[in-house]
């Protein structure tokens, strides 16, 4: 049965996943190789197209074990979502699990989970770890009648308003915008 084709980041997505089990299973065949005598232990690059030919057996031909990035797995390397998640993420691991633990625990007693009430949970977890570091952001709709308190709150003279008609303001610049700023 057909189906629709998958978008470039799933693709992605599953040759990762692909290449991580690929590299996952030569690392067993090394860790079993270490077991034997010194004498009947294959090369890195030999447990490397075994591992390849593995993978084509489940059919997935595109996977290609590297010996290279094997050695830097072994020698305790990350992959690069693993440095990704430590290095960029908000939430530790802990922390993620301990989100998706709640959020379960809610569903499961009638009460499901909206994005409101995930990112006050969130923001609960980050204000806790990082304190007063950790500044909070919302959306809210600006308003363009607001530029009078602007004037006076920064003290910005009327000579220096150019590019506006009498009333002080800019033209085509009356409008309501959608955005994000420090919570009010």
């Amino acid at each position: 049965m057909a189906g629709r084709a998958k978008s470039k980041c799933k693709k992605q997505r599953t040759t990762v996943a692909d290449q991580e089990e690929g590299l996952a299973y030569a690392t067993k065949l090394w860790y079993e190789d270490q077991e034997k005598p010194e004498k009947d232990r294959r090369s890195l690059r030999a447990i490397c197209c075994e591992a390849t030919e593995e993978m084509k057996r489940h059919g997935k031909g595109r996977v290609t074990v590297s010996r290279a990035t094997l050695t830097r797995r072994l020698e305790g390397g990350r992959s690069c979502q693993q440095a990704n998640e430590e290095n960029h993420g908000w939430l530790t691991s802990e922390e993620e699990e301990t989100v998706v633990e709640y959020c379960i625990s809610l569903v499961t007693r009638g009460f499901p989970l909206d994005h409101r009430r995930l990112k006050f949970h969130v923001d609960t977890l980050l204000r806790a770890r990082l304190d007063d570091s950790f500044q909070c952001l919302s959306t809210y709709w600006s308003s363009p009648l607001d530029i009078e308190g602007t004037l006076k709150e920064n003290r910005i003279a009327e000579e220096c308003i150019w590019a506006a008609d009498e009333t002080g303001f800019q033209p085509g610049n009356g409008c309501w915008q959608c955005v994000i700023g420090p919570e009010k």
